[in-house]
């Protein structure tokens, strides 16, 4: 009875993602209407958030690409806060705040090193602006990002907003031409339906935009989210996204606001990052769990089935995946799945090609390595995460401690605090 009910499960979950699938393409080519409706005029102020932790250049040019942003330079700034990294992260970012003097730049450094979600938290306190934009250290910003995201904050039930993350290094490996059709996809098709009903489960923290009295609001239960006792450093976006729906906002996606981010292109800085990952989605799955009434009394339905179907098919799969291998080692390895996915990267390569060139692949069936990563990854990183809810580390980021030249002075018109 027990295996049957699993496979139950597993079947309705991999239903709800097809459905999700299928629905995407309906509604973003047969219901315009499903889209916001945008407002360019609505310029308020933004800050933009930038925590840091061993990046390197890196920063640098993504301090740059906001600089050219196409908004009003008196009504945005770069709050830069550096989480005590171990490289010259923190003199490329005084270096930028001497280059790019069209727009206000702000540099901090943490006391002690306490993660990327208190380090944001520690930026917001030196913002007075209406939005806050969160963003990572790698993210690269098209010139129209903040224009376009403060555009949907014009409807007034909107709580945070969301951009496109595209792939930086698409043709780095086959892990990376991976990953691209995944980012692609998951942003263009699989977030539509949530999109739909104003009920995104969960904006990447790449590119998030908060309203600013709610971030506030918010800000305490960053700083005290624990796992039984333990401090929690990761997943502020998927909490941010969690609480803004649940305090009767709205949360969307706004395609046309996009920004490249650098994807792993090893193996083990994959693994790192999706253990991460996993843990935020089983931590947030059991808060669910746990508060399951007030969800199902105060959320769409399709918010609902996203937060516990979603979650709930990976630890499904899992159980079944390694049944399934232990009943039948090679049953994986048969022509029909590798077909599969050929098939389907074919198809989102052009796809991708066609609509956007910059994250065109030179290898597009490469994504056909998917399912072994997929077996790896149900396998290993659900049981691994399960297992270390309690880890803090910035992951892809450590780094052993270099040299660290002596500070410069920032010239008057950009402020380090």
């Amino acid at each position: 009875m027990a295996p049957i009910l699993l496979w139950l499960i597993l079947f309705l979950c991999l239903l709800i993602s097809v459905v999700k699938y299928l629905m995407g393409l309906l509604l973003r080519w047969s219901f315009p209407g499903s889209k916001i409706k945008k407002d360019y005029t609505w310029q308020p102020t933004v800050s933009v958030l930038l925590p840091c932790y061993n990046e390197g250049k890196t920063v640098y040019e993504t301090i740059e690409s906001i600089s050219r942003s196409n908004y009003p330079a008196e009504k945005f700034e770069v709050i830069a806060q550096d989480d005590c990294s171990v490289d010259d992260s923190y003199e490329w970012i005084q270096k930028a705040q001497r280059d790019f003097t069209n727009i206000r730049i702000r540099s901090g450094r943490n006391v002690v090193n306490c993660g990327k979600a208190r380090t944001v938290c520690n930026a917001l306190e030196h913002s007075e602006a209406e939005i806050i934009i969160s963003i990572d250290s790698d993210c690269i910003f098209h010139h129209d990002v903040i224009r376009e995201l403060m555009s949907c904050f014009s409807e007034p039930k909107i709580g945070s907003v969301g951009g496109r993350v595209g792939v930086r290094n698409p043709n780095d490996s086959a892990i990376t031409a991976v990953q691209t059709i995944i980012y692609y996809s998951a942003f263009t098709l699989y977030k539509i339906p949530e999109n739909w009903t104003r009920s995104v489960c969960c904006i990447s923290g790449c590119l998030f935009a908060i309203r600013r009295s709610l971030m506030l609001e918010l800000e305490p239960a960053i700083r005290g989210r624990n796992w039984f006792g333990i401090p929690v450093n990761q997943g502020e976006d998927r909490f941010l996204t969690h609480q803004t729906l649940l305090r009767g906002y709205g949360t969307y996606i706004n395609n046309d606001a996009l920004c490249w981010t650098t994807v792993p292109t090893t193996l083990s800085q994959l693994f790192k990052q999706q253990l991460r990952w996993r843990r935020s989605g089983i931590r947030d799955f059991f808060f669910t769990l746990k508060t399951l009434p007030q969800h199902v009394w105060k959320l769409h339905p399709n918010t609902v089935f996203t937060l516990v179907l979603t979650p709930l098919g990976t630890m499904v799969s899992m159980i079944v995946i390694v049944t399934m291998l232990i009943a039948d080692p090679l049953a994986w390895a048969g022509p029909a799945p590798f077909f599969m996915y050929l098939g389907l990267a074919a198809i989102a390569s052009w796809v991708i090609a066609r609509y956007s060139p910059k994250e065109t692949l030179r290898h597009p069936l490469a994504f056909g390595c998917y399912i072994a990563w997929s077996l790896v990854s149900t396998i290993f990183i659900t049981p691994l995460a399960l297992l270390t809810m309690d880890s803090a580390d910035w992951g892809t980021r450590a780094k052993v401690p270099e040299p660290q030249p002596t500070p410069q002075e920032v010239p008057v018109g950009n402020i380090s605090h």
